[in-house]
């Protein structure tokens, strides 16, 4: 099973709490590419987990995507990568005003055997 869990920093959780206090609302996520398993680690049955920090812009994308953890090192880095980098979300808006989510941080899980994406995060339904 590979698994995606966000774990948000502190700035952001602090962020979102005071947001929830005014009119504003943390990004929320829209969709993205599927989390690949590397063809090799599967081949062999390694497992492992890759910690990414990256910020979201104004338009709802990622940038400045970075591994800061990873175990074991370097096997799953590159497709933790490219399947965050897919990422979009519907941006922050803080005081009504749409802003740039900085310092977001998410934890990949890649786990062989059962379904896989079971745990991706959950698009944003549209109530507009």
């Amino acid at each position: 099973m590979l698994r995606v869990l966000a774990k948000p920093a502190l700035a952001v959780v602090l962020l979102a709490l005071v947001g929830c206090a005014s009119t504003g609302r943390p990004p929320q996520f829209i969709g993205g590419a599927d989390l690949v398993y590397p063809t090799d680690a599967k081949a062999n049955g390694v497992e492992g987990r890759v910690v990414v920090r990256y910020d979201v812009t104004v338009a709802g994308t990622v940038a400045n995507a970075v591994v800061i953890e990873s175990e074991p090192p370097g096997i799953f880095d590159d497709a933790a990568l490219a399947a965050v980098r897919s990422w979009r979300f519907r941006p922050m808006v803080v005081h009504g005003e749409v802003v740039a989510a900085p310092m977001r941080v998410s934890e990949l899980v890649f786990r062989l055997g059962e379904s896989a994406y079971d745990d991706l995060p959950v698009p944003a339904r549209d109530d507009s």
